[in-house]
């Protein structure tokens, strides 16, 4: 290897604008532009006493003995280029060490510098402050502060200037597309290999059973506060003052034509000791509603008054002294004297009225809504089960009843006797024409086909549930509904959907200030944002989710976020603080009896043990979710339990078992025509008889992957097979069909905007040249272009745990054959970012192909003998025919010759 050399230098870099669309559209013409700039720069870099140090794509480096020389070069050729069509140069300059190893040029300050040039405007010059300082005392040059923003891949603060003079352009910030260092979380995303579960698992849900609440901000909305009643009797009692409120709001929310103050920030504050001014303005409402209730054994006493606070008078007062009997028709004359009296008119049938024919059931249902919503435990579900069964067996028309104790079923995830109460919360919903409570019925049927894998099914019912909800203008529930909807578009691969429909979600909470939906859709949110690659939205809407979580003391949602805490730890490597956080959702998980949520988690476990190649650890926490699934007797769930305990026994090295796992995963989702699932798991087997050596096979799964995610449009899982198309061709030595389904690959990678897919294709173009021998085209504008890539982004790629471990074994695999390809042309080889990769993966885990790539580069024979005999175990364990198949593709049989040269 070279001598390591520095020296203190001001470094250019340039870039054309719009050469990519350019060279797409015509080639030709992009390579005439190349040789242009070439013989029309080169002159005046010389002039100004600069040396042309590296050509970089479309992209010049160029470096200085003086800031002044940079300037006056660059000033130059922007007035030069000017007239040219088509060389629109953005230029950027950073004073700093250069550091030479071999042909190679790197250092921070050359990144610095490479992350200042996107600020400036087509034909303009940024600089950095250690430039703008030695130009701030001469009068020709003119500069603007940009700002200090945080580049991509500098720890330091660099502040970056535009020079103004001259005739340069100033920056305008809001078009700049720099490379930016976002703080925040970067979660497993990416596994090109095709993971079972990603970050899908942590969506959550919205519950529609019961339906929302809400705050004003503005005086110009209607805005109300209904108070939970002052109970005047025993404290055993209080369970009616609780669910006639709840109650309360639900129907003075659900008419959309006001906002209502959520329970649970009355909650929060001391009210019966406040006046009504006082909480008009810690609840930003116009309307307080108050009222106390006193129950003497068969007898109710109640109360209620309508204040508004604008102008200070009481609108409406009423007292009652009714038998209990009675109590259910009172509440709903409640809701009708309040909304009547903020002259909102709702015209209601009298069979739509779903009040409890027995009071006795009502009752019960208050009691069973109460020690539901309260739950600490397993056992608080239990008795709240037991207080809705109690409520629809004295009265079997009683449909809030019926919802509210389906809840309770979906939550344990006991689906099929769920969806058999829902059924008949719908069915009484029909007959008796109520529209609110067939809503709930239908989206919670909706969210139990999606459980099930029927996601077809799911989205229709969702859409059907959202139509009566907009019928009857319930917005809590549209809200509900579009979050829920926001699965289907996750699991078809269209994330940007997901966003824009969880943001319309947003809009309609935050409208009502719907406690309960704005901490589900903020917390869905941060999960659809991570997967989109943002890095800083995912943390605030994940604090904003756990605030309200805490807010409305709900201890299933606080567990949740938890785990998007996990995440977070486990992208930063600190593996033992994600296990912590894991371990502590999965306590509150299994106290609340939530066992879906609680697979989840050990699923999110396994995957943590595994990058710590722990795999005893992630088999046997693996084994665990499988057991409790087949508990919940949940086939989405066994399924998917199924592959993270291959995965695990295929890290151990128990190909055999893994196989056996899969076909249990992919048995399951045939059954229940889940195609989502079957496209999953069939990308998985093809992965496995790739791995063992077994192409055809490999074949006939990617490609039945493929069909399914056509059929269902996920472009995400269609880019993923055709580029594994490609290589199991390439494999078996068709380099026509691979380059084609790569060309594919990338058409697919660039609509999708997928940088990392189409640079990992990219290089397989390259690669496709490499093993035809053509090493020159191998390098040229494809393995080159990756490398320059994976420079400029690796530290964001191998940091925070972005990479599972198989694409960090992919892209070691990539970088040796990439160094091998230099050493073939005779150019110098530096192998730091190869060595930096290798500390990242056990040697047990290197490939047959790796292994002779580092034989190739080192000459030491141990890996040539690993990659041997590790063909020669894979031929073992196939059939005869299959096996001679395998030892005579080209690699193989190229490194089995390498190795019985040597013997």
């Amino acid at each position: 290897m070279s001598d390591t050399k520095r020296k203190l230098a001001a470094i250019v870099f340039t870039d054309i604008v719009g050469f990519t669309k350019l060279s797409s559209k015509n080639e030709p013409a992009a390579l005439a532009l190349l040789e242009k700039q070439r013989n029309l720069l080169k002159p005046i870099v010389e002039k100004n006493n600069g040396e042309w140090l590296k050509e970089i794509g479309d992209g010049l480096l160029l470096t200085f003995g003086t800031n002044r020389d940079a300037v006056d070069c660059a000033i130059e050729i922007q007035r030069i280029t000017k007239e040219i069509e088509d060389l629109d140069l953005r230029i950027g300059i950073h004073q700093g060490e250069v550091v030479f190893q071999g042909s190679d040029v790197i250092g921070d300050d050359v990144n610095i510098a490479s992350r200042i040039e996107p600020f400036a405007s087509a034909g303009g010059i940024a600089i950095s402050g250690r430039v703008n300082s030695s130009l701030e005392r001469d009068p020709e040059y003119e500069t603007m502060l940009i700002g200090s923003p945080q580049l991509k891949g500098v720890s330091q603060k660099v502040d970056v200037y535009c020079i103004i003079s001259h005739d340069l352009p100033k920056t305008d910030i809001t078009k700049v597309k720099a490379k930016i260092e976002k703080p925040g979380f970067q979660w497993n995303l990416l596994n090109l290999s095709g993971a079972a579960l990603t970050l899908i698992g942590l969506l959550f849900w919205i519950n529609l059973s019961f339906i929302g609440i809400g705050i004003a901000d503005t005086v110009e909305v209607l805005s109300v506060a209904v108070l939970p009643f002052e109970n005047k009797g025993e404290k055993k009692d209080d369970f009616y003052a609780y669910g006639i409120s709840s109650d309360l709001i639900k129907d003075v929310s659900s008419t959309g034509m006001l906002r209502v103050a959520a329970l649970a920030d009355i909650e929060k504050l001391d009210y019966l000791e406040m006046n009504n001014d006082e909480l008009a303005d810690k609840l930003r409402v116009r309307y307080v509603a108050k009222g106390t209730l006193w129950k003497m054994d068969s007898v109710f006493q109640l109360s209620m008054e309508l204040f508004d606070t604008k102008n200070s008078k009481v609108v409406w007062f009423n007292r009652w002294q009714t038998n209990w009997k009675n109590l259910a028709t009172i509440k709903e004359d409640l809701s009708d004297e309040i909304l009547a009296n903020l002259n909102i008119m709702v015209t209601k049938n009298v069979e739509k009225v779903n009040v409890a024919g027995n009071p006795e059931a009502y009752e019960y249902y208050l009691k069973g809504k109460y020690k539901f919503e309260k739950k600490t435990s397993s056992e608080d579900l239990k008795v709240a089960q037991g207080m809705f069964e109690q409520a629809i067996n004295l009265d079997s028309n009683f449909v809030n009843a019926i919802n509210a104790l389906g809840r309770t079923y979906h939550f344990a995830n006991d689906y099929d006797k769920a969806e058999e109460i829902f059924n008949k919360a719908k069915d009484v919903s029909l007959r008796l024409n109520d529209k609110v409570n067939l809503a709930s019925a239908i989206g919670a049927l909706a969210m139990l086909d999606y459980r099930r894998g029927r996601i077809d099914d799911a989205l229709g019912l969702m859409l059907e549930s959202k139509s009566i909800a907009e019928e009857v203008g319930d917005k809590g529930q549209i809200a509900k509904i579009l979050n829920n909807i926001t699965h289907i578009y996750v699991t078809r691969g269209d994330e940007q959907k997901a966003l824009e429909t969880l943001l319309e979600a947003l809009t309609i909470a935050e409208s009502l200030d719907d406690k309960v939906a704005l901490c589900l859709v903020n917390y869905n949110l941060a999960v659809v944002y991570a997967m989109l690659g943002d890095q800083d939205n995912p943390m605030h809407h994940t604090q904003k989710a756990y605030e309200l979580a805490k807010e409305i003391g709900n201890l299933n949602y606080q567990a949740a976020v938890l785990l998007l805490f996990a995440a977070d730890e486990e992208s930063d490597k600190h593996y033992e603080d994600a296990l912590q956080k894991y371990d502590q959702a999965l306590k509150i998980f299994d106290e609340l009896g939530n066992r879906s949520r609680v697979i989840y988690t050990l699923h999110r476990k396994a995957i943590v043990y595994s990058a710590m190649h722990k795999d005893s650890n992630a088999l046997e926490i693996s084994q665990r979710a499988l057991n409790l699934s087949k508990e919940l007797k949940n086939d989405p769930l066994i399924s998917d339990s199924h592959t993270f305990v291959a995965s695990a026994q295929n890290e151990l090295g128990d190909k055999s078992e893994a196989l056996q796992h899969l076909n249990q995963s992919k048995k399951i989702n045939e059954n229940g025509n889940n195609l989502d699932g079957l496209g999953v798991v069939s990308g998985l087997l093809a992965n496995h008889f790739q791995e063992v050596g077994n192409l055809d096979s490999s074949m006939y799964y990617i490609k039945r992957a493929l069909k399914i995610h056509k059929e269902l449009g996920n472009k995400n899982e269609i880019l993923q097979n055709l580029g594994f198309i490609a290589g199991v061709y390439l494999q078996m030595g068709n380099t026509e069909y691979a380059m084609d389904h790569l060309d594919q690959a990338m058409t697919i990678a660039k609509e999708i905007e997928d940088d990392i897919s189409f640079n990992f294709y990219r290089f397989g173009r390259g690669y496709i040249h490499f093993r035809k021998k053509d090493y020159a085209q191998a390098m040229d504008g494809n393995m080159s272009k990756w490398y320059e890539w994976y420079t400029d982004n690796e530290k964001d790629l191998l940091k925070d745990g972005l990479l599972l471990n198989e694409t960090i074994v992919q892209i070691l695999r990539d970088m040796s054959i990439y160094l091998v390809c230099l050493k073939k042309l005779g150019r110098d080889v530096n192998f730091s970012q190869l060595e930096k990769l290798m500390k990242e993966i056990p040697e047990r885990k290197y490939g047959y192909e790796l292994n002779y790539r580092l034989y190739q580069l080192y000459d030491d024979r141990s890996y040539l003998k690993s990659s041997y005999e590790k063909i020669m175990e894979l031929k073992s364990k196939l059939e005869k025919q299959t096996g001679e198949n395998f030892i005579n593709y080209d690699l193989e049989k190229e490194i089995i010759k390498a190795f019985e040269s040597i013997s």
